[in-house]
């Protein structure tokens, strides 16, 4: 059942989306002109921190981010971007994640993306300035205790990772997790049910905005995240 009140997600995103889709965070190819891109073109640009190297480089690509989206909503009102989201690896083997998370406090990224693990004093660190976390699950029982810890989402991969864009992937049909009311949003990652049009105009927007991105790759990972659900008990 849908919420009658808009979500922290709904509201942060309300007016800024042309699409409700997440640009996936590609290990070594999402970088600051992709994610630039896509938040223009109104889909949640992202990339994971561990992409900036060496550590110092995440501030200059945080702030830039934040600079040209600002300058963009400035020039255009009437159709503001969308906002962006960073994906940190949260397990503790991480030895830059203190520093990291420290840079999106630092700029305010809106949206955290967490992997490897639910860390609650991570959540509240993003939550202390207004952020939200987005979490990867591949599991009920994953989900359950990503929301004792905080997370303000669910987004239900894979263990395989990759799986998330192909069209086997059966997490979010399992009865378990149908059966599960969470009361938070989630986001299935599975091949998205809107017309494979608006995907490729979609697309072909982003490549416009950023021509270094390969095409097969921007389509591949555009085109797989879904409908974003508001769960409830």
């Amino acid at each position: 059942m849908l919420t009658k009140s808009p979500s922290r997600l709904t509201a942060l995103t309300k007016g800024r989306l042309s699409l409700p889709l997440i640009g996936a965070p590609m290990f070594i190819v999402s970088g600051p002109e992709l994610v630039i891109a896509q938040c223009k073109a109104g889909i949640v640009g992202s990339f994971p921190a561990l992409n900036a190297r060496p550590q110092g480089v995440l501030d200059d690509w945080l702030a830039r981010i934040t600079e040209d989206l600002a300058a963009h909503d400035r020039a255009y009102p009437d159709r503001p971007a969308a906002p962006f989201a960073v994906n940190q690896i949260v397990h503790k083997s991480n030895k830059r994640i203190e520093d990291d998370l420290a840079l999106c406090v630092k700029h305010k990224a809106p949206i955290v993306i967490t992997s490897l693990g639910a860390r609650e004093e991570v959540n509240a660190t993003v939550h202390s300035y207004g952020g939200l976390v987005l979490h990867d699950v591949i599991d009920v029982g994953f989900a359950r205790k990503a929301i004792e810890k905080g997370a303000d989402g669910l987004i239900a991969t894979h263990e395989k990772r990759d799986d998330h864009v192909r069209e086997n992937n059966d997490i979010p049909q399992r009865q378990d997790w149908k059966r599960t009311k969470f009361g938070h949003d989630a986001l299935y990652s599975r091949p998205s049910r809107r017309p494979r049009s608006a995907m490729r105009a979609a697309v072909a927007q982003t490549m416009r905005l950023s021509p270094s991105a390969r095409p097969s790759e921007t389509g591949r990972n555009v085109s797989s995240y879904v409908d974003v659900s508001q769960l409830r008990s």
